[in-house]
């Protein structure tokens, strides 16, 4: 498999970090799952393919970022579950 470079990786796992810190700091629900996936998406190429510390900063960041989201995911489907039923409650009109 060919190596990323040491930058790139660097790259991708400060962005993630800002994007965790970010999701830590969200107050809705679907704001803060999405950027706790998005962060787990950017550290998968980090962990699976670099060398050395980067590796190991992405691999522990990754488990992080999945777990954070995995406790988010409660939040988030009651959150949609409420948004639903208001959508739905005085959508439709009576002829």
């Amino acid at each position: 498999m060919k190596q990323m470079k040491h930058k790139s990786a660097g790259a991708l796992t400060w962005f993630a970090v800002i994007l965790i810190i970010a999701g830590s700091m969200i107050m809705s629900p679907s704001g803060a799952f999405f950027l706790f996936i998005v962060s787990a998406l950017l550290l998968v190429f980090p962990a699976l393919i670099c060398k050395g510390r980067i590796r190991i900063a992405a691999a522990i960041l990754l488990l992080a970022a999945i777990g954070l989201a995995v406790s988010k995911y409660p939040d988030l489907k009651n959150d949609q579950e409420r948004y639903r039923r208001h959508g739905t409650k005085g959508s439709v009109e009576k002829i």
